[in-house]
C-alpha cells in the first residue's frame, strides 16, 4: 500500500501516520518556538487521552450540520374529518377566493409608474387566489394518499398477524420446547368462571352511583329554585345591593374607629382612677381625720382641728377631739370610747 493510501485510511493510528508522513526539509531560519514539533514521535503521557491510539470510524469526516434553533410549529390540520372535504368543492373555493367586483383602471393620462403599480396589484391578487385554490387541492390529494398508505399498511399487518396465529408450530419449535406444559401451549380463550357474578355486581354498583348522581342533581335544582328570589335580574337591584353593602362598610368604619394613642389611654385611665377614688372617698377631709385618729396626730398642712371636728361630727357625733388625736389617751382623762367609736366607724 502506498504512503498516500495509508495516510488517507481511516483506521491508521496517529503515531503511525506521523511516521508514514514524508519528511519535509528543515527550514533555513530558526524557529520562534522551542516546543517539540508534531512531526516527531508522540510524547503523550500515560495520563493523556491520546496515550492509547484508537482508530476513528469511516465517518470521521462526515459533514457537520448546524443545529436549527427553536422548534418548528406543528402544521395545522386542514382536513380533520369527513366534513372538511367540502373545502375542495367549487363553491367553497369560490367563497374563499372571490373574484374582484370592482376593477381599478388607471386613467388615460396616468403616468406609467401608476399603471405599472395597478397591474402589479392585479397580478398579485390573481396569484393569491390561484395559490389558495391549488394549495387546498394539493393538500387534499396528499392527505388521501397518506390515508390510503396507512390503511394499506395496517391491513397488511393485520393479515400477517392472523396468518401467524392460524398456522401450526413447526417441528423445530415442537422438538425444542418439550418442557412447556401442554395446557399452556393450547390456543384457546382463558376461562372465567365468576364473570357473570362480577358483571352483575358492577352493573348494580353503576346503577347505584347513577341514582346517587341523579338525586344530588335534583337536590341542587331544588336548592336553586328556593334561592331564586335572591337572584339579581335588573340593574336597579344591583345598584341597591351595592349601596347596601357600602352602607354596611360605612357603619363598620364608624364602629371600629381609629385606636387611641398612648396619651389618650393615660388620660382615660386617670379619669377612671379619679372616679373610683371619688366614689370610695367622698370627702378627703374625713379621710385625713380618720388617718389622724389612727396615727395619733396630724402633720399635714391645711388640716386644722376645727375642720377635723366638723368632719367627725358629721359622721360620728359622739366622738370628741382630745388634742392627742382621736382615740389617744390624755394624761388626766382617757378617751377609750372615742377610739372604739373610730374603729367601729372604720
Amino acid at each position: 500500500m502506498s504512503t498516500t493510501a495509508l495516510q488517507s485510511s481511516a483506521f491508521v493510528c496517529r503515531s503511525c501516520s506521523r511516521h508514514i508522513r514524508p519528511c519535509l526539509p528543515a527550514p533555513a531560519t530558526r524557529a520562534f518556538s522551542t516546543t517539540t514539533s508534531s512531526d516527531g514521535p508522540s510524547s503523550a503521557s500515560p495520563y493523556s487521552p491520546y496515550f492509547v491510539d484508537i482508530p476513528f470510524p469511516p465517518q470521521r469526516y462526515a459533514p457537520w450540520k448546524p443545529r436549527a434553533k427553536g422548534t418548528r410549529p406543528e402544521p395545522r390540520k386542514v382536513f380533520r374529518n369527513e366534513k372538511d372535504n367540502k373545502k375542495i368543492t367549487s363553491s367553497y373555493l369560490a367563497l374563499v377566493s372571490k373574484e374582484p367586483t370592482v376593477f381599478s383602471k388607471p386613467g388615460e393620462t396616468a403616468p406609467a409608474k401608476e399603471k405599472a403599480y395597478i397591474s402589479w396589484k392585479q397580478r398579485m391578487a390573481d396569484s393569491r387566489r390561484r395559490n389558495i385554490r391549488e394549495g387546498l387541492l394539493q393538500l387534499h390529494v396528499e392527505k388521501t394518499r397518506r390515508d390510503e398508505y396507512i390503511a394499506q399498511r395496517s391491513t397488511q399487518k393485520q393479515e400477517l398477524r392472523a396468518k401467524l396465529l392460524a398456522e401450526e408450530d413447526s417441528d423445530a419449535v415442537k422438538l425444542t420446547t418439550p418442557t412447556i406444559i401442554s395446557a399452556l401451549r393450547k390456543k384457546h380463550l382463558l376461562t372465567d368462571p365468576g364473570r357473570e357474578e362480577r358483571l352483575a355486581e358492577k352493573r348494580e354498583r353503576y346503577l347505584k352511583l347513577e341514582e346517587e348522581k341523579r338525586t344530588g342533581k335534583l337536590e341542587e335544582l331544588h336548592e336553586l329554585y328556593i334561592r331564586a328570589h335572591e337572584f339579581i335580574f335588573t340593574e336597579a337591584q344591583l345598584d341597591e345591593l351595592i349601596n347596601q353593602e357600602f352602607e354596611l362598610i360605612k357603619q363598620a368604619e364608624m364602629v371600629h374607629m381609629k385606636p387611641p394613642d398612648s396619651n389618650q389611654i393615660v388620660a382615660r385611665q386617670a379619669r377612671t382612677d379619679k372616679f373610683s377614688q371619688d366614689f370610695y372617698l367622698k370627702d378627703e377631709v374625713v379621710f385625713d381625720a380618720f388617718a389622724d385618729a389612727l396615727t395619733g396626730g396630724s402633720k399635714r398642712e391645711g388640716v386644722s382641728k376645727q375642720t377635723a371636728e366638723q368632719a367627725l361630727e358629721e359622721f360620728a357625733p359622739d366622738m370628741t377631739y382630745t388634742g392627742y388625736g382621736y382615740g389617744a389617751r390624755k394624761p388626766i382623762q382617757p378617751a377609750t370610747k372615742a377610739t372604739s367609736d373610730v374603729f367601729n366607724i372604720m
